[in-house]
């Protein structure tokens, strides 16, 4: 488990998200194809869909050893009109995480 760190960058988190990313597509039988940040895994992943983004938000909290505060799916848009990119997402995580720690 990669244990999040406040002074974990965006860029440390892109890493694990990308390596998440391509657990689970292994995982489920899904060939990896490598993803720039800028690549949005819905709609660009094979069979990477709203539902495997639930599962792969739940994944990264463990990963990252904290809660993500309730969100149900970091790669879908808050307004949920639209597909996040690795940069977005992780983007996300860091600023969730840090606001977080912030009020301890």
């Amino acid at each position: 488990m990669v244990r999040y760190s406040y002074h974990m960058t965006p860029e440390a988190i892109q890493r694990v998200v990308l390596a998440v990313l391509k657990d689970v597509q292994e995982l489920s039988g899904r060939e990896w194809e490598p993803l720039a940040v800028t690549a949005k895994p819905i709609g660009v992943l094979a069979g990477f869909d709203s539902l495997c983004s639930i599962e792969t938000t739940v994944l990264l909290e463990l990963k990252l050893g904290c809660p993500l505060l309730g969100s149900s799916s970091l790669f879908i848009s808050e307004d949920g009109n639209r597909a996040l990119t690795v940069q977005e997402v992780s983007q996300r995580i860091h600023k969730m995480i840090t606001t977080e720690q912030g009020k301890r």
